[in-house]
Parts: structure tokens; sequence; C-alpha cells
């Protein structure tokens, strides 16, 4: 068989697993129903045909049959993503995100008549109309922001619905429980619709909201900046949360929150990808065919010949954006977001007031459960941990200046940077630094006829991919040189064989060929993994890879030092002598390795501890207090050594074992951190294929 006759065969394979996808939407009433049976009829000619429509009564029983496979998409609040994410395995996860007037947020506002008289002091007691239970605009913004204002005497065991009744005198929350009768005395459904969480209750939803105000029923109308229809905007106003009123058109001055759009939900997993691929196929044919440009009568966005508004989509809906595929509930709501939902659900939180150091592998989790002023958290690679730290479930690490960057861009911090320059200790004792610290990335060999004109071909050992020393700074430097172009530096020839920890061995198995895994685990799941856990993970591992196994390695210049010359502790190091190994220059010549000053392929950041924003202060006062104690000078340094990993049977845990002390960072942003110059190569390397993480956070949300 020809490859091009093998190719065909694979594509109509692929087209014919696709069209037997099968897609259930869930929708929450009969009027829903009947425009997404319309909607299905429409597709059968776009070649969707096994499109079907699933009805259920709320949102929330929805959720439910989508991760009991039941159902397979539905479009939701922020609200009701929040609790999609909390359910047991499959979590659902946003995949495609409403826009809304040029904007994947909208904004939370409190609507009432004009000139009835009141303003946010003096809302105890009125009458209110909400979206539903637990929805963002409709409850858990004017509620948390409500308790935060009036809660004073609110007890933390009671219910959040009790303190709701209390406030008002009456209100409709479709959803709400029957426990609280006044929470649905507003409510206009009739029999079993009375205060349904769907639109078999008039009063549900944005529209219906504003409905229950319209109609006399309420005072106050908890719902979104587009809600009030344009003709009637002259008859409203906003409660601003400075006591003042402002007209419905000033939102963006007067609003109670900005809140994240809502968003088509469905599972998550990786057994999941191509029923998700199918979903967004359909969705992205369905706007281009039906959007607000087309000129059919179905229209995608619009609900008006159903009876109802907000049918599936939102009817202000402009069109679909399609989220990053790592997107998940945390990284599409954002930390403050979820926070205040952790606050009005009475999620737990955290208990200690202690610091929580994320670690990444057995050893360092070892030393670190060690250090009794933290408590530790296991992550299971930088980006994990990254994401921990952003979600509130740890708080620090130290990261290298690839990492940094992600960090940043992922909304963390830097506070305090490792210096490792022990000639000049000046900058350990003094009180502020304006210099970066930093360190120089070099490419280290065995073999003294190498040099870069002869490294095709050879075995290469990176210490992670992502990393500074050990991916960024030479990949970006073979593409520069046009050795590699920048498109192919996962699929690139230019090395036979490679240890590229954190590359997916199942994708691309050539970076992890050199890699051996853990010796304590015998399975195959730690090989390659960008943690200890792989013996040839980071700078002491890419080293051992080259000396073992490898022809090269990209590490920093204290590497080889460290593991030389009697400094090596290990059977692997302690008989390695530094005059065996050269440096390669960039000029074709090779070095001794004390000549980094002068044959390096950069100087580039030190590692940086990263935090979230509001624990900077807190987090520096800990390190200055705990590196007086165990830093390399600490009065009890015998007891716990911060910048040692002899101990532990490992190299650069917590720390790099060169560090000779944390010093503070002077502008708090990982762009003054890492200089312009090194943020324009890794976007030179991302240029073609960006880091998932990166991607998503990369991507403009609320």
């Amino acid at each position: 068989m020809t490859s091009l006759h093998a190719a065909l065969l694979l594509g109509i394979i692929s087209l014919s697993f696709a069209a037997e996808i099968s897609i259930k939407w869930c929708t929450v009433s009969p009027h829903e129903t009947r425009k997404c049976e319309d909607l299905k009829s429409h597709m059968v000619n776009e070649g969707f045909s096994n499109f079907k429509c699933v009805q259920k009564d709320s949102p929330e029983t929805c959720v439910s049959a989508i991760k009991n496979r039941e159902a397979d998409a539905i479009t939701v609040d922020a609200g009701d993503i929040f609790k999609g994410a909390l359910l047991p395995e499959p979590r659902l996860k946003p995949i495609a995100a409403e826009n809304v007037t040029g904007e994947s947020c909208y904004y939370a506002v409190a609507v009432v008549k004009k000139g009835s008289g009141f303003d946010i002091s003096q809302l105890k007691g009125k009458k209110s109309c909400h979206t539903g239970f637990g929805k963002s605009a409709g409850w858990n913004i004017p509620v948390g922001t409500i308790l935060k204002r009036f809660g004073e005497s609110f007890s933390i065991d009671d219910p959040i619905e009790k303190f709701v009744a209390q406030f008002f005198s009456s209100s409709c929350v479709p959803g709400a429980s029957k426990t609280f009768p006044r929470l649905c005395k507003l409510c206009n459904g009739t029999g079993i619709n009375h205060c349904q969480r769907s639109h078999n209750e008039p009063y549900y939803d944005y529209s219906g909201a504003f409905q229950c105000l319209k109609d006399g029923k309420g005072d106050v109308a908890f719902v979104k900046h587009t809600t009030v229809p344009a003709a009637e905007k002259a008859n409203y106003e906003l409660l601003c949360l400075d006591d003042t009123r402002k007209s419905v058109d000033k939102y963006k001055e007067c609003n109670w929150a900005k809140v994240p759009a809502h968003a088509v939900v469905v599972r998550s997993g990786t057994v999941e990808d191509a029923k998700n691929n199918e979903i967004w196929r359909f969705l992205s044919t369905a706007q281009k065919r039906f959007g607000p440009q087309s000129q059919g009568t179905f229209k995608l966005f619009s609900s008006s010949q159903y009876g109802r508004k907000d049918l599936m989509f939102k009817d202000a809906t402009e069109h679909l954006i399609h989220l990053p595929k790592a997107t998940d509930y945390l990284l599409y709501l954002g930390t403050n977001y979820v926070n205040a939902l952790k606050t009005i659900t009475k999620e737990p939180g955290n208990l200690s007031t202690k610091i929580r150091w994320c670690t990444i592998g057995d050893a360092e989790k070892t030393k670190c459960d060690m250090w009794s002023a933290v408590n530790c958290i296991s992550g299971d690679n930088a980006e994990d941990c990254i994401k921990q730290i952003m979600s509130g479930i740890a708080d620090a690490m130290s990261l290298d200046g690839g990492q940094v960057y992600l960090g940043g861009k992922c909304g963390l911090v830097p506070v305090m940077a490792e210096h490792y320059d022990k000639k000049n200790l000046t900058p350990c004792s003094s009180p502020t630094n304006t210099k970066i610290p930093s360190y120089y990335a070099v490419a280290v060999i065995k073999d003294t006829s190498l040099n870069w004109n002869k490294l095709r071909g050879k075995k290469s050992c990176h210490t992670a991919v992502g990393r500074t020393a050990g991916w960024n700074v030479p990949m970006g430097y073979l593409i520069n040189k046009n050795k590699i172009r920048a498109c192919d530096i996962y699929n690139s020839t230019y090395f036979s064989s490679s240890c590229a920890p954190g590359a997916d061995k199942n994708v691309y198995p050539k970076l992890c060929s050199l890699c051996i895994g853990s010796e304590k685990h015998l399975d195959t799941e730690s090989t390659c993994v960008a943690n200890n856990n792989e013996q040839y993970f980071s700078y002491s591992g890419a080293f051992r890879c080259m000396a073992e196994a490898g022809d090269v390695a990209f590490v920093k210049h204290t590497t080889v030092p460290e593991n030389t010359d009697g400094n090596g502790h290990f059977s692997w190091n302690k008989n390695l002598q530094s005059a065996n190994y050269r440096l390669l220059c960039k000029d074709g010549s090779t070095a001794p390795i004390s000549d980094y000053l002068t044959c390096n392929l950069a100087e580039v950041p030190a590692h940086a501890v990263m935090t979230r924003h509001g624990m900077e202060t807190r987090l520096v006062n800990l390190l200055k207090a705990e590196q007086k104690k165990y830093g390399r000078d600490g009065t009890s340094k015998t007891t716990f050594s911060m910048f040692s990993s002899e101990t532990y049977s490992g190299k650069d845990l917590l720390f790099k074992d060169s560090t000779q002390c944390l010093i503070e960072v002077p502008k708090k942003d990982y762009k003054s951190f890492l200089g312009d110059d090194y943020i324009a190569s890794l976007k030179g390397l991302h240029a073609c294929k960006t880091p998932e993480l990166l991607e998503v956070c990369s991507f403009a949300t609320c």
C-alpha cells in the first residue's frame, strides 16, 4: 500500500469515527428543548446526524447527567462551572465561552426602578429578585457582597440561605430550599414549577429576575449588565457599591463584580478528547451557519420565537470562543472568584497558619518535611505546583527562569532570588539589592574532540523541558544558528537521542530515550518525569546523564564543580574529575570548566521563589528569618540546611545547593525579574508550540 493510499484510508477511518460520535445536549425546559430540536434538524444538513436533546429539570441535574454520561454538554454560568468541577471524577470543565459585547466576561449589577429612593446601605428589608440559587450574578456575587457589608451577625454554622431570608423581606430565588419559604415567596411559577431552577419558573434566569422587578414584585433585581432591554433603560438605574446610583449604561463604573462568561461544559479527561473535539466542531459549524450574521430563520443566539430568553445560549452572545485544551474550572474562573465562592459555599480552607511549600518528587518532599516552618504539598511537576499556588492549595516554591515566566503569566510574583556567587556575599547582608542575581548557562562535554559544529547526531542531556539552562537557552541557540527549525524543536533529528524530562514520552519518545527513571520505582511511570523521581532530572541529573550515557549536558556553570573533585558523594559522581570535562564555546572552541565567564551560552536570571499576590510580605519575612537559622551560615544549620540536599540522597532539593543566600527581589513582577531579552527569547521558542498551561494563562479572561 502506498503512503498516499494509507493516508487516504486513515482519513476515511477518522471521518467515519467522527461521524459515529453522538452529542447529547442537556436542556432544562420544554422551551429550550424546542430550540434544541430545531438546531438538531438544521444541523443534519451540515453533516451532524447524531445530535440529540436530553431534557432535565435544572442545570444541576444536567451537570450530574453529564458526569454520569446521560448527556454530554450544556452552557452554564460560573457558579455551575464551579459545582461541576467539585463532582467526583469525571469532573466537568469548560471548553467554549460565550463572547458578549466583545468580552468573555460580564458585569454583575443590581437593577432598581428609577426614583425608588434607596441605595445599597438601605437594602436590608427590601424585596429581591434573583436569577437562580447558586448562579453568579443572581446569587453568588450579591450574597457575597451583602455578607461582607452586612454580615456581622452571621453565624458560620448557619446556612447562607438563612442569612439571606432574614436580610430581605421576601425574594424569588429559583432553586432555593423549601426550608426557607421567604426565598421563594415572590416567584410566579405554578404547582411543581413554583421556584424551580429552570425556565418553567417565569422569574428564572436574567430575564425572569428582571421581569420580577418590572412586575413590581421586587425592589431590586440581581442580573447582568446586558439584561435591561434598550427600550426600557430610561426607567431603571443601577445600585453602586459607593452608595450612589447610576444609569444602566454606566455598568463599568457601577457594578458589583466582573464575572467569567457562561461556558459550555463537558467531561474532563483524555478519554473524552475525541468527544469534546466533536462537540467543538459541532458548535463551530453551528455558529458559522446560524450565528448573528446568518440570513436564515433559525438563530443560534436568539430565543424570541420560543417564548423565553437565553435558551441554550445567552441571546446577547456574539460568538463562542474555543478555550485552550488545558483550561479547567480554576484557570477559567480565576482564583479571586473561586475563593469568593468557597466563602459562600463554606468549602473548607487552609486551617494551618504555616506557609505551604510545593515540592516535586519524593526526595524533595522528604527534605521539606524536615523543615518545621512550612507545611509540604506534593506536586507532579513545576506546572502542577504553579496551578496549586494559583488555587491556594500551596503558597510558594523556587522556580527556574523559564518557570518564572510561566508562573508570571499565570499571575504569580517573584519575591526572593537565589544568590550563587560565593566570592561576593555582600548582597546576602545588604538590606536592599537592585541587581537581579544570575548564573551562566553552559554546554558540557566529555569527548574533547567535540565542538558546536560536531554535535549533530550526538546524544543530549537536558535539565528539563522549559528550563532555562537545560532547554530554553541551548535550543534557542540552535534555532538561531539554523541547526534546528523552531517548529521542529520537539521532533528534531539534530540529536540522535536525549533525556529531556517533562517531554511526553508517548508523543516524543526520542526526547526520553536516554532517561532512566527512579531507582526506587520499578515501573516506568517515573521515566522522563520532570521531578527528582527521574534520576537524570535537573542540573546534576543532566550531568549524570552525560557522564553515563550522553555526549553533551546543558547545565549551569556550578554543576560540574558541585559533582567532581571530591564534591560528589554518590556512587555515580564520587570519583569524577572536572579536568575530564570541557565547556563548548560559541566560537567553536572548547575551554576548561573554570572558564565559564568567557565560555558560556548566556547569563540568565537566577531561580526565584514565587507566590500569589497578597502573600509577598509574609513569605519574604519567613524566608529571611529561616535563612538566619538554616542558611549557609545559619545558627541552627546542623539541624536543617535549606541549601544542602546531601542528607536526602538528592541534589538541588527545594533550592539549588549552590545557593549562598536568598535576597529580596527589588521589583516583584516577572517581567522586571527576567528582562526583555530573556522574555523575547522565550516567545520565539513558543512561536510554534505553546506549553498548555502558558496557553491557558495567556488567554484573556476576567
